[in-house]
């Protein structure tokens, strides 16, 4: 295997993600220009953005400020099949109408529809070509009793609807378009648009640094909500006494100026970057709509139940409470400060009672009084604060806390709302006890299991640093590691290793650039699975992905059409397949030193490479990819194999009280010790997995930290577990 001499470089390029909600996939059918009128084209009244940006930035400097992100103006309007008649019929046996509307200066658009009623192979989808950006196919599986039905945001001033119905129907009836919503603020963050560069402020902490350890499943429960299209607030699935996978969302009151509006909000789950990094997470587990069960203006809480239950694919975790009226020694909270990616914060001392203003019920609040590590900001309103045993007590009214003096955040009690009001309408027992059972705390739960367990798996660690790495030849540029080039890369794939009869539902790549010519219309990447231990050697799926639909400085997540079931040492990546000479498609990488694993592969002239060993340097590298795997013991997570001798390995760490002691040699259970932190050795149970793995089970110590010593020939390695039982 010849040495390829190529230097590294770094390049990072800054643009833009996706939203979208359930839909059944596909593309909208080109309309051709003689069989349609052209698109009637809407336009909405112009509105000053500078001004709107000024007025929500002043209502948010109020004293004892609440905490939604206001981020839309909304306009009325009555747009439906029937009002503005604009049909192409019969093509392909399809009716097909179709409406363009026009909002000047807005960063992104959505819609409201009312009436909304599909019939059986009806289809509806929202796009702007121009920054090719689609939504859709919405369907009657899209049908609520309600009639309303919210959609994401699609970037840009302008979109496309188009309506497609079996030809014959008649079906000017099946919704109306109520409300469009104007961006003025670049929720979106498409080509760094924000104009008052308002993301979460820096000294915020994406949920998976390394002060989210210990929240891996808590976080699960928590998602961002778009109301009504035009406010953005952080919400929380919660379990309930029944345990009945009901799914109810609790949140803050003040989230919705009208109760109805529940039914026109999109609730977004795993929206985050895959490792600590500031890239933005794939917004596509969103669910459209829900109903109002309970709601109080003076304490500050509601709580809904979504129009559908969360789907295993969205790995949905139902969080746990505790009513009690009991002080927490510390408190968390997780949530999406300024509608941005996920973040954690935790104030290591105890809250306090408090009132918050006269406007609300008399210490019916937790004062947070300084956060030691991060903040809240507006779109916070309604995250979950938790006390130290991982149970929701709280959701997030307001308060003055900022980057720069991070204090006096005030927080609904749970145990205030549990039933200080009679109505079941105004308060949580009636609806989180429906057994009536008097429980005062209730553990969060995973309620898929087996075939429907699914979670995300990742190589990327804190250390990592995602680039668009730049390769050169003879000390020119040739292209990127990750993507195009001229020296003949052109596949690029991760290696994992799952044990079990795991089910892979998808990938998200993290894109890092994307630059199509004219002619790159149609270009295309294969999005395959190989079996193979060595190297990629046998290919078992394979997905073909237009590159115009991806979006760049992104997770992009990228499902797969059919069941896949691959070996327990498997490689996932993509194939460079349809591209014209001027295109480029580039991944995010981490570039790694030596001494770290590497899980690169590169194909080359039809030949597969280890990064690792094909470069002058003798780095490693992970790809920016999230692979969502169904079927899982949760106890597995994404392990490399340990090749090294001197290497070991622990997963999952921390542990509930079993996990996997892997080592890159031969070892026994006689090998192996425990310690305590004072040096006492303990009792565990193992199981010999194969000669270079065993299953240990702490069950029975006291929770905390120990040490696991493996005794080698050439002396003792040493790695540090946390035992947190569940």
């Amino acid at each position: 295997m010849r040495l390829l001499i190529f230097t590294i470089f770094f390049l990072i390029v800054l643009t833009n993600p996706v939203s979208g909600q359930i839909s059944q996939g596909g593309r909208p059918m080109n309309v051709p220009a003689l069989k349609s009128r052209g698109i009637q084209a809407i336009t909405m009244p112009k509105v000053n953005n500078r001004a709107l940006q000024q007025k929500a930035l002043m209502a948010g400097e109020q004293d004892l400020k609440l905490k939604p992100f206001e981020f839309a103006h909304g306009f009325e309007v009555n747009i439906s099949p029937e009002t503005h008649e604009n049909w192409t019929y019969n093509l392909n046996g399809f009716d097909i109408w179709q409406v363009k509307i026009v909002s000047p200066g807005a960063f992104s658009l959505n819609l409201i529809f009312e009436k909304y009623n599909l019939p059986f192979g009806a289809r509806l989808f929202l796009f702007n070509e121009i920054e090719n950006q689609y939504l859709g196919a919405f369907t009657s599986f899209n049908n609520k009793s309600t009639g309303k039905f919210a959609v994401s945001p699609v970037a840009g001033d302008e979109l496309t609807v188009q309506y497609e119905v079996p030809a014959g129907h008649f079906s000017k009836n099946d919704f109306i378009i109520s409300q469009v919503n104007h961006d003025f603020v670049g929720i979106l963050k498409f080509s760094d648009r924000r104009p008052l560069g308002i993301t979460a402020g820096s000294c915020n902490i994406d949920i998976n640094c390394r002060e989210g350890e210990d929240w891996e499943d808590i976080k699960d429960a928590v998602c961002r909500i778009i109301v009504n299209g035009r406010e953005i607030c952080t919400g929380s699935l919660v379990n309930n006494t029944k345990e009945d996978q009901r799914p109810y969302i609790i949140s803050a009151a003040h989230c919705y100026d009208l109760l109805k509006y529940a039914e026109t909000s999109v609730y977004t789950f795993n929206y985050e970057s895959p490792y600590c990094a500031p890239l933005d997470g794939d917004p596509s587990n969103s669910i459209s709509g829900a109903v109002m069960k309970a709601f109080s203006d003076s304490l500050d809480f509601s709580l809904v139940e979504l129009s559908l239950v969360p789907p295993p694919e969205f790995r949905p975790y139902y969080a746990g409470w505790d009513k009690r009226s009991t002080l927490p020694d510390s408190s968390t909270s997780i949530h999406h400060p300024q509608g941005d990616i996920k973040k954690i914060a935790y104030d290591s001392d105890p809250p306090i009672y408090s009132n918050f203003t006269s406007d609300y019920t008399p210490n019916g609040f937790f004062k947070i009084l300084r956060w030691n590590a991060g903040v809240t900001e507006a779109g916070s309103s309604g995250g979950p604060l938790y006390n130290p045993q991982k149970k929701l007590i709280g959701t997030l009214t307001g308060g003055l806390a900022t980057c720069s003096n991070p204090v006096n955040d005030y927080y609904s009690r749970f145990d205030m709302a549990w039933e200080f009001r009679a109505d079941s309408a105004r308060q949580l027992k009636y609806w989180l006890d429906p057994l009536s059972s008097g429980k005062e705390t209730v553990n969060g739960k995973r309620f898929f299991t087996d075939e429907d367990l699914c979670l995300a798996y990742t190589h990327l660690e804190d250390f990592d640093d995602h680039q668009n790495v730049i390769l050169t030849s003879g000390g020119s540029f040739a292209g990127y590691w990750g993507g195009t080039n001229s020296v003949g890369i052109t596949g690029f794939f991760e290696r994992y290793v799952l044990s079990g009869s795991e089910n892979l539902y998808g990938v998200s790549l993290g894109i890092g650039k994307i630059d199509l010519s004219t002619q790159g219309a149609d270009s295309e990447i294969q999005v395959n699975v190989y079996n193979g231990f060595g190297s990629p050697e046998f290919l078992i799926h394979s997905e073909t992905v237009k590159i115009k639909n991806l979006v760049p400085d992104a997770m992009n997540f990228i499902g797969f059409t059919e069941t896949v079931v691959p070996s327990d040492t498997f490689f996932v990546g993509f194939e460079l397949s349809n591209l014209q000479p001027r295109d480029t498609f580039v991944v995010y990488q981490s570039l790694r030193e030596a001494d770290k694993m590497n899980f690169f592969w590169f194909k080359q002239s039809g030949l597969w490479y280890d990064f690792k060993s094909e470069n002058t340097a003798n780095n490693s590298m992970a790809n920016v990819f999230e692979l969502v795997a169904c079927n899982v013991s949760g106890l597995i997570i994404d392990t490399p194999l340990v090749v090294k001798p001197i290497d070991v390995l622990i997963y999952p760490n921390p542990v509930p009280s079993v996990f996997y002691f892997e080592a890159g040699q031969e070892f026994t259970p006689e090998n192996i010790s425990i310690f305590n932190l004072i040096g006492q050795q303990v009792q565990a149970k193992m199981l010999v997995v194969n000669s270079k793995k065993i299953k240990i089970d702490l069950s029975g110590n006291i929770p905390g930290v120990y040490f696991v010593r493996l005794k080698t020939e050439k002396g003792l390695i040493v790695e540090k577990v946390s035992y947190i039982p569940w």
